[in-house]
């Protein structure tokens, strides 16, 4: 870029926790490490402690940190530790003069001393107080006595003493007495970019873009034009597409396309094309990345998702295909050095596998896929792999019946804390959508209708289809919508209706692969021929994994046994254990309708079987079954949900007070 590669001159601040990192490099490698009394565990903890503190690659600590790490060391409680760790605390009264502070700086050049060159070794340590001893020379007396000021400040407690903007100006010496190149001209920090990040996470419209701008608009070379505005569009277009503004990505992309083109960034131009191909288009058929040099292998992770999307009618081998792809692009370009080693990264093709194998119906493997992305990536850090993941098998133990374990998934604190704002977004739409299914099927219309539909999170993607049967107009997707009406037309024993979406619902599930769907569609027909079609599905409904799915396959298959033996009282005894079955997986999900329809068709079968005591049983479970759902359906609170709710919320301001 026209010589724009070549790094500014590097500035150096002398700040309050340099001196307390002077001091123990001081106390370990010339007051003790000279007489060898220190233990030699105790030496290894203070070197990767000191690595770390003057690497610079982490936030400093505090006073009373660093301190407070010292103390936990090995060995901590070993006298000359101890005397080491007296020697530390007292550095700040022995710091209170000016001239007590100058002479602690005169002391250090017996650390970094020159040698002859047989006799020359480097040191990150050495570096460093070489570094802060010619930045303390340059100091005029004004910058010394507000560096002791500083130091004092920052000891007691104040963490804003030292560490504010240095303003340069080349006609004034106030700080400096000696000035070098670094010294005259501002260049650019990364604190405006920090800023920016921590806008984005806590949802700051105004305090974020503001910094974007503030931290692209800075001093990085001497050209006119600086080159990066791509960038910072680029920034801002994430932000919005994440938030789901598409009209604001779009119109932001094409212009950071332009511009991109305009500074012959390759890079960033094939970034903002692969981010206009992730809007929603009109097209039936998904835009599907390309594989060029400069396409991120992510880009093709995406185009996994693109083709799982049921509206676009691919089978699921395509996603498995796309996915190699992804994976192959990854490896290339870690065997090329075009990028490092990422966990994220490396889990995404994980989670993304789980997800296909949830959707083939294979969910051993899909668990198995989970499992090794929770071990690999953190808590706490935002990850989108592990909320994705997490999200993923919460909702699947909710389908299920285990709705306070799925609950307690996500309402621990490792799922929810470090969220960005717009994750959190995600997360309680999660936890909105476990507590529609639990009342849902409970049959909570009341309770959904006045406190959860209000609550609905605004980037909820909720279809009252998908839990209730009504005439609402929105859609489900076109396989789960031709299912939806064969159900609907079933419930009200129209069942000639539902011949022609049944076929097609059926079609689309084998070609796609969607065997879960697949299954239930072949659970719903009664025709006397359908009983040997049932059977054949029972041994992949019968482990379990779709609880909802093997009650209504049992029940189905109980009432085709029934009509097939023509009411018969053999038929009768071969129902019962799918009966039961039913029965007892209706209750474990809590819906209390289709349990009421079950035990209403056991307390037939039994008095026609004259089993009195079951018959009996059966209607007082039928009774209690019903009056349940009377008071569900009665009761316009749920104090459980209630609870969970005001938790989401709570969490919700306190990550956004951050």
């Amino acid at each position: 870029m026209d010589g724009r590669a070549t790094p500014p001159p590097v500035h150096h601040v002398l700040r309050p926790h340099h001196i307390d990192l002077i001091a123990m490099l001081l106390l370990i490698f010339k007051e003790y490490e000279l007489q060898k009394t220190l233990p030699k565990d105790f030496l290894l903890y203070m070197y990767r402690v000191l690595l770390m503190e003057t690497s610079e690659v982490i936030e400093h600590r505090s006073h009373q940190q660093m301190l407070a790490m010292v103390k936990v060391a090995p060995h901590a409680d070993a006298p000359v530790v101890q005397g080491l760790i007296g020697a530390l605390e007292n550095v700040a009264n022995q710091l209170r003069a000016l001239d007590q502070l100058t002479n602690f700086f005169l002391s250090t050049p017996s650390i970094f001393v020159e040698k002859s060159d047989d006799q020359r070794r480097t040191s990150l340590f050495g570096f460093f107080v070489r570094r802060c001893f010619v930045s303390f020379i340059k100091l005029s007396f004004y910058g010394v006595v507000q560096l002791q000021k500083d130091y004092q400040a920052w000891v007691n407690g104040s963490s804003s003493a030292g560490y504010g903007p240095i303003e340069k100006d080349p006609l004034t010496s106030d700080i400096w007495l000696f000035k070098t190149s670094s010294d005259l001209k501002s260049w650019a920090r990364p604190e405006p970019f920090e800023a920016w990040e921590k806008g984005l996470a806590t949802g700051d419209d105004i305090i974020g873009p503001e910094n974007l701008r503030r931290y692209f608009e800075q001093h990085f070379h001497e050209h006119n034009d600086s080159g990066v505005r791509q960038h910072a569009l680029l920034n801002l277009v994430r932000m919005h597409y994440t938030r789901k503004e598409y009209p604001a990505a779009s119109k932001l992309l094409r212009e950071a396309i332009a511009v991109a083109r305009t500074s012959g960034d390759r890079i960033t131009l094939q970034h903002c094309i692969s981010m206009l191909h992730r809007l929603p288009s009109l097209n039936k058929i998904p835009v599907l990345n390309e594989i060029q040099p400069d396409l991120h292998p992510l880009e093709v992770l995406f185009d996994v998702t693109k083709l799982l999307d049921p509206q676009h009618g691919q089978p699921l081998t395509l996603c498995f295909e796309k996915l190699t792809e992804a994976i192959a692009l990854h490896n290339h370009w870690i065997d090329t050095k075009q990028a490092m080693p990422c966990d994220a990264e490396i889990c995404s093709h994980n989670a993304m596998q789980a997800v296909l194998w949830q959707t083939l119906g294979c969910y051993d493997l899909a668990d198995v896929e989970e499992s090794f992305v929770l071990l690999i990536t953190r808590a706490g850090k935002g990850d989108p792999n592990r909320l994705n993941t997490l999200i993923n098998r919460s909702y699947r133990r909710a389908r299920n019946g285990l709705y306070s374990e799925a609950l307690a998934l996500l309402l621990h604190p490792e799922t929810w804390c470090g969220l960005s704002l717009d994750a959190y977004h995600q997360w309680a739409e999660a936890v909105w959508h476990i507590l529609a299914l639990r009342t849902s099927r409970r049959g909570q219309r009341r309770f959904f209708d006045d406190f959860l539909l209000p609550r609905r999170p605004s980037s909820s993607t909720f279809v009252s289809k998908e839990y209730f049967f009504d005439e609402s107009s929105t859609s489900l997707p076109a396989l789960n919508m031709e299912l939806h009406e064969v159900m609907n037309a079933r419930r009200r024993g129209q069942a000639v209706a539902a011949i022609q979406p049944l076929l097609q619902a059926l079609w689309q599930a084998e070609f796609q692969g969607r065997f879960p769907l697949y299954r239930l569609g072949m659970t719903l027909p009664r025709r006397y021929h359908c009983r040997q079609l049932i059977l054949g599905i029972m041994p992949q409904i019968l482990p379990g994994q779709e609880m909802e799915h093997r009650a209504f396959a049992n029940h189905t298959l109980a009432r085709c046994m029934i009509a097939s033996m023509d009411a018969s009282k053999a038929g009768l005894r071969d129902a019962l254990p799918c009966l039961l079955m039913a029965e007892a997986d209706y209750v474990s999900l809590s819906m209390l309708e289709a349990t009421s329809e079950v035990q209403q068709l056991l307390v037939v079968a039994y008095h026609n079987l004259n089993m009195t005591a079951e018959e009996e049983g059966a209607f007082e479970r039928y009774t209690q079954s019903t009056k349940l759902a009377q008071a569900f359906e009665e009761n316009p609170a749920d104090p459980e949900a209630t609870r969970v709710w005001d938790t989401v919320t709570e969490i919700g301001k306190s990550l956004a007070s951050r």
